[in-house]
């Protein structure tokens, strides 16, 4: 049995799979606390579809596709900030209207030149497929992340927390706000790579939305999101060899498993111990105490 559970550790694919699934999972994990806190979920959705469009002309073009992707998730971010400050439209109808632009972009294109671009891995993604300088690509999106996070978290936690304050006290509100925005463009083109535009989202999002519900301290969840973040993705990857699906969908939903068993059972923030709570506040119904 202990053979047989060994036997995806005899495929170079798989190895290779693994490993950058894992360190792509911790680097979204990590910002994911940070997406989390400054409440840009529909951000993170609306970077991962627009920068298909970027994808698609990058193949075209015969140029690495992160290239195009990091591109056009700048150029996205860029429409979403100008239509916003220009127009009373608010950011949530902003973001929706400027991703759906882009990704209609992209299937356009897709549909204009379907023999010169592989949908299926523009959309679902292709990691046990991925390439020598994909992964370099990878490393180098991810080592440039983790050491910037690594740097700056601290001013990037008060402006996610309180942009108010941060300008208050001095902080570069603006350059830290474009310089979260490059991140996710960075992180959302390298997670492309094992999870696709679908559902890179998801990586961006829920370990951190987990963290929270087990944490008050925002050092402690970056620590807790990042470990998720690698731990779904390698065991992910890993099972989705014996059950031959989707590395992404196996990756995705054990994160969505692992969030539905915290939102339900965390120990402070869990739905149980809200009932708890809720019955010990609760008054009896005759009034006695």
């Amino acid at each position: 049995m202990i053979s047989d559970l060994l036997t995806p550790l005899h495929y170079d694919y798989m190895l290779r799979a693994i490993w950058v699934s894992a360190l792509i999972g911790g680097v979204c994990g990590f910002l994911s606390s940070f997406v989390t806190m400054k409440g840009w979920s529909l951000m993170g959705d609306a970077l991962s579809h627009a920068v298909v469009p970027g994808v698609v002309l990058a193949y075209m073009a015969g140029l690495p596709f992160a290239l195009g992707a990091f591109v056009a998730g700048l150029l996205a971010a860029g429409t979403m900030a100008f239509v916003k400050t220009q127009s009373r439209i608010r950011e949530d109808a902003t973001m929706g209207v400027v991703f759906t632009t882009y990704f209609a972009l992209g299937l356009l294109l897709i549909s204009l030149f379907p023999a010169r671009v592989d949908l299926k891995t523009i959309i679902f993604g292709n990691i046990l497929g991925i390439s020598d300088p994909d992964i370099l690509q990878v490393i180098g999106i991810s080592v440039v992340a983790l050491v910037v996070l690594g740097l700056k978290w601290r001013d990037l936690m008060l402006f996610c927390f309180d942009p108010n304050q941060a300008r208050t006290l001095g902080l570069p509100v603006r350059r830290l706000h474009l310089l979260l925005l490059a991140l996710l463009s960075a992180v959302t083109v390298a997670a492309l790579q094992a999870v696709g535009a679908v559902l890179v989202v998801a990586m961006l999002i829920t370990p951190g939305a987990t963290a929270f519900l087990l944490t008050d301290r925002f050092g402690r969840m970056m620590g807790l999101s990042s470990l998720m973040g690698a731990a779904t993705s390698l065991v992910g990857a890993y099972a989705s060899y014996f059950f031959n699906g989707a590395t992404g969908g196996c990756i995705v939903t054990l994160q969505t498993l692992v969030f539905l068993v915290v939102f339900i059972f965390a120990p402070k923030h869990g739905l149980l111990a809200s009932k708890r709570r809720a019955q010990l506040t609760t008054p009896p119904l005759d009034g006695s105490v």
